[in-house]
């Protein structure tokens, strides 16, 4: 079964959560499941082969690929800037004051000024705060995507003043989050190959559903199908669509249309919002069983709920969002100290299959003072700069 592409119906909210806080296309040409391209201006990353950035600004040195970040003590030159860090937030939604929590932990266990303000998706007020963060002074800007052509003359501006420029996904930047997108499909795909294997002796029917009209999610396409491949060739991919929305209709609907086609589909993979919607499905047309694998990616809270009640849907794979606040505080402070931080925030997928891996996420994120120790489970780190090497800064565009 296959569609037409459909037209792009997502907002920009449920961007930043599709993509797991990634999705900079360019950048994502370039971080692949595998290994890194080898940087050039073109690609973004500015990096010296022996993987301590060159202090020559805008010198390009071809790599094979960025090395993972290593911590050091050591110490460069320091910036003389306020022990201050900035969040240019633009929503009060749940999602973004979590972030906002764990940057002010960070900030005071550092013992960092923080301060931010909302902009409440108005592109207008969000310039006019940064630009009164910048006329306060800061050491860091952590910043996410609303308006990226606005906003890109104010993070260049803080870059040249010697800021660390922390964001979600909008160059320039001296750190980014983003997400390894074939990563994530394969790693969602594995876990379902596993099941199918010790579940359904390694014949499975599936069905997946694509949001390739968003370009960057192509590749996690790619990534969750190779993933279930690997169960055998008893795996038969019988449905892949895109369902239109990214709404818990379009998912209920697309799936009645794809059970009247395959009335014996037994695994479903996507993002949560569609899969709830196909579960839904499932339950009103009586094939809801246990025999039955549904995982999404998101880690959204009606998901988890399904997964704690056992049944069809048996897992949702999270990003941690709220370690990547605490962990922006920590560079921030490091930044001040002379030291080296990350060029890039790779989030790792964390499954959640059960009430107790839930509840140990869930814990981890409430506690990201003692998760910070166990960083590495959670984020790929890769690359290296500090206010020495700042003009080595991510910019897709140069």
């Amino acid at each position: 079964m296959s569609a037409s592409p459909a037209p792009r119906t997502v907002s920009r909210r449920q961007m930043l959560r599709l993509l797991g806080l990634g999705g900079a296309t360019a950048l994502l040409a370039a971080v692949s499941s595998s290994a890194l391209a080898a940087p050039t201006r073109s690609a973004g990353f500015i990096v010296a082969a022996d993987d301590t950035p060159t202090p020559t600004p805008g010198k390009v040195t071809a790599t094979s690929q960025l090395q993972p970040f290593v911590p050091s003590d050591s110490v460069g030159s320091k910036p003389d800037l306020p022990a201050r860090i900035a969040w240019a937030n633009t929503s009060d939604a749940e999602f973004f004051l979590a972030i906002t929590n764990s940057i002010q932990l960070a900030a005071q266990d550092r013992g960092l000024d923080f301060i931010t303000a909302i902009a409440n998706d108005d592109s207008a007020k969000n310039i006019e705060q940064i630009n009164t963060f910048l006329q306060r002074g800061i050491a860091a800007l952590c910043i996410q995507p609303l308006d990226a052509n606005a906003q890109k003359p104010l993070m260049q501006q803080a870059i040249d003043q010697g800021i660390a420029v922390m964001s979600l996904v909008t160059p320039p930047s001296t750190v980014q989050a983003v997400a390894d997108q074939y990563k994530v499909g394969y790693t969602q795909g594995l876990a379902a190959a596993k099941w199918i294997t010790e579940n359904l002796n390694g014949q499975a029917k599936v069905h997946y559903f694509n949001i390739d009209t968003i370009e960057v999610l192509i590749a996690r396409h790619k990534g969750v199908l190779d993933g279930v491949k690997t169960a055998g060739p008893g795996v038969e991919i019988v449905s892949d669509v895109n369902a239109g929305k990214i709404t818990n209709e379009a998912g209920f609907n697309t799936m009645n249309t794809v059970l009247q086609a395959h009335p014996d589909v037994n695994v479903i993979l996507g993002g949560d919002t569609l899969c709830l919607g196909a579960l839904a499905a499932l339950e009103a047309a009586g094939k809801a069983n246990d025999k039955i694998y549904i995982s999404g990616i998101d880690g959204d809270k009606e998901a988890l709920n399904k997964v704690r009640q056992g049944g069809p849907y048996k897992a949702s794979f999270a990003f941690a969002y709220p370690m990547m606040g605490y962990a922006w505080g920590q560079f921030a402070a490091d930044w001040l100290e002379g030291k080296t931080i990350p060029q890039v925030m790779q989030f790792n997928a964390i499954e959640l299959n059960s009430g107790e891996t839930i509840d140990a996420f869930q814990a981890s994120m409430d506690d990201v003072r003692n998760t910070w120790k166990s960083a590495s489970t959670y984020f790929t780190m890769l690359g290296s700069i500090s206010y020495d090497t700042r003009q080595n800064f991510i910019d897709f565009s140069a």
